[in-house]
């Protein structure tokens, strides 16, 4: 009897228990809702569904899912190899690229809560003395145009990644090095910056008298145990990752694999960490906690997430304090990351207290970087932030370029709204000196219709130049070959030969010119762009005296010695030398000294 009755009391114990057990769950899945709609607990399905549906395209992808107290999805699909058939695991490690920013971030708000570090205070007072020579306007450049990438500087194509180990250096060596022009007036407009972040990061070094990597790890890894973990420039700093990097292959968002894909990224701070997911989530997560062992005060914590620039004069934030907002079905703020071979994104929405990383070895990926974040967040709606559809007419130019120096050809990227672009947040903002359409990372700016027509009528016309001199080239050789086959000797003229010469300088510069866009694509180092842009200077000197020499010779002496249609010829030919030689100067194609 007493028997039975212990065994009554066992079972009411678990039934009790079970029942206990099933509210709570009831309770957390009723309790996590996601932004999107999805119930957390059918997160997992609808990823493993998702992967399903982008598997031919899919190589390798880590994700995590968490809320201020909890994971509720970790997640590895794929091959960190495809070839060698190496599963994505725990144990894997991705390049987090351009998120990596978000360490200086947090470096610069621990120094700020130490009052180490003035926000709105000229960054001339934390750097080297005479630290910056390329600065246009008496406005102070400060930590908040850093964050904000408002800070005026131009877009550096040079020696941001290489391949050579010997080209490593010193965090203030490879920034002194290629030092942008301020080609804006601070806090004007928004142009994406790597330099500007890394020299944030020279700053934390300069103020805690430590290299960059020391203090992320003393005062970021070490604090959130992140043991898996390297930020320097060959990522030395964390021997096991450096190791286990040998491990990853890259890939093309189709998956085709791209061979030799690690490289040293010069300025480290702006996008070199490499870790395992669950590090990656270990940072994520100490940011959305309110109690966050980054920092020591919670007004710290709510300063860093606080708006620090806007959409024009909408009112949506635009930034925070260099966590960029990334709009869904809700606000959610973060970083993406792309190197040569990998993509990661970090999202948090602070309202519903939910975050995301996600890591692949895709470059440029977008499927799972940024598609997938539907699931969680929701879908993207333009009409939950702005009913401004209007698409202003006139010639937008990106920020995110070049204006002085040899690559200020780049600057010809010309843009405006795409229209069938129904992912894209902008506004249309005519409240400054200069109407412009901001974006997320960088605003395009309206030019005026002079300049605007004159920089696409000066490339049209050299374009046209280009032709015109490569078929006259033709047809001199073809004349010359025919005389030749017929037994003929082929009588030199002196414009003859000055024509040929002006065709064969002109093809000879598209040819540099080629040579210099594939070399940006393959990030070549810069010594590599000085004897190019050198040898285009001296082919314009060239050209511009043949220019004056075929004038002189085509009206000295006997008009008549020349057939009329030889001295158009000739008249057309010197034109276009010109227009050549124009357009040198005015890209500062000649500028070598400048990359």
């Amino acid at each position: 009897m007493k028997w039975n009755n212990k065994l009554m009391s066992a079972l009411a114990i678990m039934m009790t228990t079970v029942s206990i057990m099933m509210q709570s769950t009831e309770v957390y899945a009723a309790e996590q809702i996601l932004p999107s709609g999805v119930e957390s607990v059918q997160l997992e399905e609808k990823i493993n569904v998702y992967v399903e549906e982008h598997r031919d395209t899919t190589t390798g992808m880590a994700v995590a899912v968490f809320d201020s107290a909890d994971e509720l999805l970790e997640k590895y699909y794929g091959y960190v190899d495809v070839e060698n058939q190496i599963a994505v695991t725990q144990d894997s490690v991705f390049e987090w690229g351009s998120t990596t920013k978000l360490l200086v971030w947090v470096s610069v708000m621990q120094l700020y809560e130490q009052g180490k570090i003035e926000l709105d205070a000229d960054i001339c007072s934390y750097l080297p003395e005479r630290f910056l020579t390329n600065l246009s306007y008496d406005t102070p450049v400060t930590m908040l145009n850093l964050m904000n990438h408002n800070a005026g500087f131009q877009e550096g194509y040079v020696d941001l990644m290489v391949t050579d180990a010997d080209y490593i250096s010193s965090l203030e060596e490879a920034l002194r090095k290629h030092e942008p022009a301020q080609i804006y007036e601070p806090g004007t407009v928004t142009a994406y910056s790597n330099w500007g972040v890394a020299l944030a990061g020279l700053i934390v070094e300069q103020v805690s008298g430590k290299s960059f990597g020391k203090y992320v790890h003393e005062n970021i890894f070490e604090p959130l145990q992140m043991e898996h973990c390297a930020v320097s420039m060959d990522l030395s700093d964390n021997e096991w990752v450096q190791q286990k990097r040998k491990e990853l292959q890259c890939y093309t968002t189709k998956g085709d694999l791209i061979p030799n894909c690690f490289y040293y990224i010069t300025l480290y701070p702006a996008g070199m960490c490499t870790s395992t997911l669950e590090d990656f989530e270990k940072f994520a997560a100490a940011l959305l906690r309110e109690d966050t062992a980054l920092l020591k005060h919670t007004e710290t914590w709510e300063t860093l997430f606080t708006p620090s620039a806007y959409y024009g004069e909408s009112g949506i934030p635009l930034n925070c304090h260099g966590f960029w907002m990334v709009p869904f079905g809700v606000q959610t703020f973060g970083h993406g990351g792309n190197t040569v071979g990998c993509s990661s994104y970090l999202l948090l929405d602070r309202e519903d207290h939910i975050g995301v990383v996600v890591m692949t070895n895709q470059s440029g990926e977008k499927v799972y970087n940024r598609d997938m974040m539907e699931l969680i967040f929701g879908k993207y709606e333009r009409s939950n932030y702005t009913d401004n559809d209007e698409i202003p007419f006139g010639g937008f130019r990106t920020t995110r370029t070049v204006r002085k120096g040899p690559f200020k050809v780049m600057s010809l990227s010309y843009g405006g709204i795409d229209a069938e672009d129904e992912r894209s947040l902008w506004i249309y903002d005519d409240s400054g000196k200069r109407s412009k359409i901001v974006f997320a990372y960088e605003d395009q700016i309206q030019t005026s219709l002079p300049l605007f027509l004159m920089e696409v009528g000066l490339v049209f016309l050299w374009i046209a130049a280009f032709g015109f001199l490569a078929v006259s080239l033709l047809v001199h050789g073809i004349v010359i070959l025919v005389r030749r086959v017929r037994g003929k000797a082929y009588v030199k003229k002196k414009l003859g030969l000055w024509s040929t010469a002006a065709a064969l300088l002109q093809l000879n510069i598209l040819l540099f010119l080629i040579l210099v866009m594939y070399n940006v694509s393959h990030y070549a180092l810069g010594d590599t762009y000085i004897w190019m842009f050198a040898m285009i200077g001296v082919f314009a000197i060239v050209m511009g005296v043949l220019c004056v020499y075929g004038i002189i010779q085509n009206n000295k002496g006997d008009k008549q010695l020349l057939k009329v249609r030889q001295r158009v010829f000739n008249n057309i030919t010197a034109v276009f030398l010109m227009v050549a030689v124009v357009n040198v100067l005015y890209w500062n194609l000649f500028m070598f000294w400048e990359v």
